[in-house]
């Protein structure tokens, strides 16, 4: 053997070497090397980092603040008008709400200048129509006025409507009012209930009232108003007062999962047995945690008409709510917040039998009070 080839030898069995000692190190214990794995977030990190994954409800939503004389009147033993309550109601409300980019404006009822159809400087906005953002629309709420500015005029804000909608998607309205309007003779203006009415034909709009109606003639009206379609209502002036947080909250919704959904059979609203063991752990949790309250929220399938699905899909909300009010005594009406959405919103494919099943649900939200 040359000493050339002895080199060449040496030198492969020390490349040998070398290649063998490397996986070696890289593989103790037999295991294949694997590339590190990155930290996993835990649950709270997450919560500081980003918000929880809110689901917005609605695409866009009014305010309409009422200073009217209506207003300017003591409420109960609070040392504030129900106009300064007003004020308060909305500014805690607010502070409760995810920043979901809604549009949004804020609008009295009228001012004391002239208003005309159509010209957007008559408008006199608080928060002129543009992207929800939390801290400006709470500095707008913070200059709302406390002082009367004239009679109620629940029909100009309602005129007013006509030229902001129009927006894509649905669109919540806030409405402040005690349920009386200031129409003047010779001047052509639309009863509130006529002008409602043709609003919600053209227009994909839910109203929610808060109604300070202190006669059964306003009263009335109020609810004829939240009848003009299926996704309103009226909401009493001492519920939101007690409970700022309840006013905007059908604007979104937050999966939090402490509690499953509650399904239901075709066209069918009755609590079925195997869900009333989900309603009594809510029940239970309900009278161990006193500053929480429940947010039911009814669905459909797609199968039906929208008007059809809606209705369906309140009632759900209340039979759920029901069973609960009596299966549990001690609980009120007010802990057990209900809102209804038709088949909006599906968790699965309306395509296939199992995936209907899964839309018709009443899901259960828990939301702290202030």
């Amino acid at each position: 053997m040359t000493s050339r080839t002895l080199q060449v030898l040496t030198v492969l069995l020390l490349s040998l070497l070398i290649l063998s000692m490397v996986p070696v190190a890289a593989t103790a214990g037999g295991r294949k090397p694997q590339r590190p794995k990155a930290k996993p977030a835990l649950r709270f990190d997450a919560r500081d980092d980003a918000s929880p994954k809110y689901i917005r409800m609605a695409d866009n939503f009014f305010v309409f603040y009422d200073p009217s004389t209506a207003m300017a009147v003591p409420y109960k033993k609070t040392g504030m008008t129900r106009l300064e309550m007003s004020k308060q109601i909305l500014l805690k409300s607010n502070a409760a709400m995810p920043d979901l980019r809604w549009q949004t404006g804020l609008y009295p009822h009228w001012k004391n200048v002239m208003w005309l159809p159509a010209s957007p400087g008559s408008f006199q906005p608080y928060y002129a129509l543009q992207n929800y953002d939390k801290d400006n629309f709470a500095s707008a709420l913070g200059e709302l006025p406390v002082l009367s500015s004239g009679p109620p005029m629940l029909q100009m804000s309602l005129m007013k409507m006509e030229y902001l909608l129009g927006l894509p998607g649905r669109t919540e309205i806030f409405l402040f009012t005690n349920g009386e309007d200031a129409r003047f003779k010779g001047i052509d203006e639309p009863a509130p209930l006529f002008q409602a009415e043709m609003l919600a034909r053209k227009y994909d709009i839910c109203y929610t009232i808060i109604s300070s109606a202190t006669t059964p003639e306003a009263e009335r009206l109020l609810h004829k108003i939240a009848e003009v379609n299926d996704c309103s209502q009226v909401v009493d002036f001492d519920t939101v007062a007690a409970h700022p947080e309840y006013l905007f909250g059908r604007l979104y919704m937050t999966p939090d999962g402490l509690f499953d959904n509650v399904l239901f059979a075709f066209d069918k609203a009755n609590i079925r047995r195997k869900y009333r063991g989900t309603l009594d752990r809510l029940g239970n949790y309900l009278l161990e945690h006193p500053t929480h309250y429940a947010v039911l929220s009814g669905f459909c399938d797609i199968i039906g008409t929208e008007k059809y699905n809606m209705r369906l899909s309140q009632r759900r909300a209340e039979r759920a709510q029901k069973y609960l009010l009596d299966h549990f005594p001690a609980l009120t009406k007010e802990r057990i917040l209900l809102y209804w959405y038709g088949y909006a919103h599906p968790v699965a494919s309306n395509k296939t039998v199992a995936g209907r099943r899964l839309n018709r649900r009443v899901t259960i939200m828990i939301r702290k009070g202030f």
